[in-house]
């Protein structure tokens, strides 16, 4: 396999951040490797269940509960005090809106297994020395195969081999560990289960294992104290439970040695000896129903429900298991591909590649350019590990939609998790799956789909409760049970805590199912096929009609009723908040500045109550619902929104007042989201607008900070500036620096600081917009433009089955930083136009029929096209 599919190591991890990470979407692992302890080898799996959060539907109902008078009185007061300048009273006034917090991701369980020689003399093991010294193990190797989701761990004891393989099967959802070694007495082998959540009960009988637990009914952030509560009160959180099993060809029950022994006198462990063959199946199960749902069943049910997902596992024996898997993964996998010309190299540890790439004085990629392929690979393969729906396994009868990525995917060792590992829409949710459509992986995004019909539900009553409005709201944060309130306990700055925008921002997501052709939402994982780019105009009119359009007038109703009238006839809104910037505003003496985070209408609250207006009108006409009254009062409001348009220094104004930045380096950007991912058409004065204010932010930032300026610099076509972002994104964060800046663990994990994997996530997106773009139109005819911001570092290379708008598949190749040839294909018939530098001809695409431009090295004109 290419070094550019593949994460290697040549020592254990010694800390989360350097284990390596398995997921199917529900069941997640991270891997940390073999590690010696005394005369044993010491394997740990530490395991993660999509579903397993705090809390239950209730949380959203827990005080402060806000009646209609005394939510009007403090959005009221708000309004007045912005409108005499008194900016920090108003934001002191919007703490009373706030409730409480989201709940939190949990760590779940760990898998832990100690392996040793097996004594050949009887009396060794008398001697408790495992018939062995104590000596290092020798040839170690540890990996991660992208392209076959199969994690290998290998080394020597005394000169005999062990390797150790893991994957995580899609379906049925097990963990699949297995054993080898050519040791002829084989290995002392002791494998048992623990939890960080509360152990209700622990088993091990007939080479099984399991652990009932209790989640907690309440876990608060650490900005909010980080207290975990356990309730007795089982309406107030979810049970679950995992299950292990084992077969091999060793003899069971019987103590092994040395550090074996010591791990076999815990309750509830297997042990055998003289093992050379051994295959562990895993499993967790939770209480969980369904997004938004309240919990069912117990962890007994939970057990029993692990146990016969195990016992299935077990049926069909791990070969059989291995090859559906990667069968499975792969054709996720090889949707898209990239594959750039790059110096041949030998594998390697991975962690010293990246540092010794670093040390290069041109940066990362100028040393090692095959390491932007290693990223967009593993981006891909961390979306497809943490984001599927489907047959991977039932909740207690439901249908698995699937839960979306969080902030750490579908990965976390902590209680409570950085920012809870919570859902934050207002970025980093969406940056998730901003690489889903154009690389293949539609299907990664229809947990995100059923996401955000619970948040209909939930948002629906919060848009009710605080604003008596029309449709659904939801704020800031939210969970797995779609929390849509405003957190805070009354005591954080508005200038996160409070943003009702969030459902305007996740239903773009729907619009760009549509926009690439996408399919209906309710489709089987293991049927769907993610190269159906062009689906039946039924298909996609089922998704327009049933999934979309629910959700984007709700939204649009609501917008419609946020909506304030301004003098001059133009429409805003008051209270408005750019998360998560702040600006400066006039203190109480003259002279002085206070920090001032709400104000009138933002740009991005503009930029996205006009995108749904749009998106909404659009689907009218497609559906036949012109006169319906949301869409109609959309259609008559849109023309009053005020433009965007540039302020102070040249600047796109954040708000309509335009103040002065507080913070003029700050990490969020959100008025230019009307560039990326809005796609408003930049007349030359706005293009500079976006420009002059990427430069005021500079280029450092957080790790999805840089993807999401690199997404922008793609956007306004700066290749330049785009390298210069990839040289940050691409450091080494075992390198000590200062401030929140951005960069790669050892193991290739994304850093805010610390870990979120949009970075990682968002990195794909990005390097997919240099390449290919679409969201542009000319005379209803969408542009597909080509190496639009090839950066200077890739000059030679490949892509396959990219996506663009309006449902055609692009194959690219360059050579010395210039398109050599392009093939477009398209499952129903119709026209684009494609563009190459300054050269745009229009392309009739027929299904079968890929059209393939050929271009001179020396010029962007096509020189030939055929089919």
């Amino acid at each position: 396999m290419p070094p550019e599919h593949l994460l290697a190591y040549d020592a254990p991890a010694a800390q989360w951040l350097e284990a390596l990470p398995l997921g199917n979407g529900r069941l997640g692992a991270m891997v940390f490797g073999g590690s010696q302890s005394g005369g044993a080898m010491e394997h740990r799996f530490q395991l993660n269940d999509s579903s397993a959060w705090s809390g239950s539907p209730h949380n959203q109902d827990r005080e402060p509960v806000f009646s209609r008078e005394e939510a009007d009185r403090i959005l009221g007061e708000s309004r007045r005090l912005i409108g005499s300048g008194d900016y920090a009273g108003a934001a002191e006034t919007l703490k009373g809106l706030q409730h409480r917090h989201s709940q939190a991701y949990l760590p779940f369980a760990d898998l832990h297994f100690t392996a040793s020689l097996t004594a050949s003399d009887p009396a060794a093991g008398e001697r408790g020395d495992g018939g062995a010294p104590a000596r290092p193990p020798s040839d170690y190797h540890r990996g991660l195969d992208l392209a076959r989701a199969l994690s290998t761990n290998t080394y020597s004891l005394d000169g005999h081999h062990v390797r150790v393989e893991a994957f995580i099967s899609h379906n049925p959802s097990v963990l699949v560990v297995s054993l080898r070694t050519d040791a002829p007495q084989g290995l002392d082998l002791a494998v048992r289960l623990d939890s960080p959540l509360r152990i209700l009960r622990r088993t091990g009988e007939a080479g099984s294992l399991s652990l009932q637990l209790k989640l907690p009914s309440d876990a608060a952030p650490a900005h909010d104290g980080g207290v975990v509560e356990y309730s007795e009160d089982g309406s107030l959180s979810m049970q679950g439970a995992v299950a292990a099993a084992w077969e091999h060809d060793g003899r069971s029950g019987e103590v092994p040695a040395g550090e074996a022994r010591q791990a076999a006198g815990h309750d509830g462990v297997l042990a055998a000896t003289g093992v050379r063959r051994a295959d562990i199946y895993l499993t967790t199960e939770t209480t969980f129903a369904g997004l938004a749902r309240q919990p069912q069943g117990t962890a007994a049910t939970a057990a029993a429900a692990a146990r016969a997902m195990v016992d299935q596992a077990r049926a069909s024996g791990r070969a059989a298991l291995q090859d559906r898997h990667e069968e499975s993964h792969s054709r996720l996998y090889r949707a898209a591909w990239l594959e750039l010309d790059v110096p041949a190299r030998e594998g390697g540890d991975t962690a010293r590649r990246l540092l010794a790439a670093n040390a290069h004085p041109d940066g990362p990629l100028a040393a090692d350019p095959g390491l932007a392929a290693l990223l967009f690979n593993y981006g891909r393969y961390l979306l497809i590990s943490s984001s599927r729906s489907g047959p991977a396994g039932s909740r207690q009868g439901t249908a698995w939609q699937g839960v979306p990525a969080n902030l750490q995917g579908i990965w976390n060792a902590e209680l409570p998790a950085p920012w809870s590992s919570n859902y934050t829409t207002n970025i980093n949710l969406q940056m998730n799956y901003w690489g889903a459509e154009p690389t293949g992986l539609a299907e990664c995004a229809q947990p995100l789909f059923a996401l955000i019909g619970a948040m209909q539900v939930t948002g629906a009553a919060v848009a009710r409760e605080y604003y008596g409005a029309r449709g659904w709201a939801v704020h800031h944060n939210s969970d797995l049970w779609a929390y849509a309130k405003p957190v805070g306990h009354g005591s954080h700055s508005p200038e996160w805590a409070y943003w009702p925008m969030a459902g305007l921002w996740l239903v773009r997501h729907l619009w760009e199912h549509l926009q690439f052709g996408g399919t209906d939402s309710s489709a089987d994982a293991d049927t769907f096929a993610p190269d159906t780019l062009a689906p039946d105009s039924f298909a996609l009119d089922s998704f327009a009609r049933d999934t979309a359009w629910p959700a984007i007038r709700g939204a649009a109703a609501f917008a419609l009723d946020l909506l304030v009238d301004f003098p001059g006839g133009s429409l805003g809104t008051i209270p408005s908040t750019s998360p998560e910037n702040t600006f400066a505003a006039p203190g109480p003496s003259s002279g002085s500045r206070v920090q001032g985070a709400a104000a009138r209408s933002s740009t991005m609250d503009l930029a996205l109550i006009g995108d749904v207006f749009r998106m909404l009108d659009a689907l009218a006409r497609q559906l036949g619902l012109e006169d319906d009254p949301v869409a109609s009062a959309a259609r008559t409001a849109l023309p009053r929104l005020p433009e965007p348009a540039p302020g102070r220094g040249g600047k796109l104004r954040e708000w309509l007042d335009d103040p002065e930045e507080w913070e003029p380096g700050h990490r969020h950007v959100s008025h230019l989201y009307l560039a990326f991912p809005g796609d408003t058409p930049l007349t030359p004065g706005l293009e500079a607008a976006v420009r002059a204010s990427l430069d005021g932010r500079g280029d450092e930032a957080t790790g999805w900070s840089l993807a999401w300026k690199i997404l922008l610099r793609a956007r306004l076509r700066q290749p330049g500036k785009v390298s210069d972002l990839l040289r940050l994104y691409f450091r080494d964060m075992d390198t000590p620096r200062g401030g929140q800046s951005g960069g790669l663990y050892p193991n290739l994990f994304g850093a805010h600081p610390p870990f979120q994997i949009d970075g990682n996530l968002g990195y794909v997106a990005g390097l997919a917009e240099c390449l290919v773009q679409s969201h542009r139109t000319v005379d209803g005819l969408h542009e597909i433009e080509l190496l639009p911001a090839l950066p200077a570092e890739l000059p030679v290379g490949r892509a396959g089955r990219f996506r663009a708008r309006p449902g055609v598949e692009v194959d690219l190749d360059w050579q010395d930083g210039r398109l050599v040839q392009a093939t477009l294909a398209a499952q129903a018939p119709g026209k684009v136009l494609v563009r190459y530098g300054s050269a745009v001809r229009e392309a009739h695409l027929e299904p079968g029929k890929p059209a393939v431009l050929t271009y001179s090295a020396h010029r962007s004109a096509p020189t030939e096209r055929i089919g």
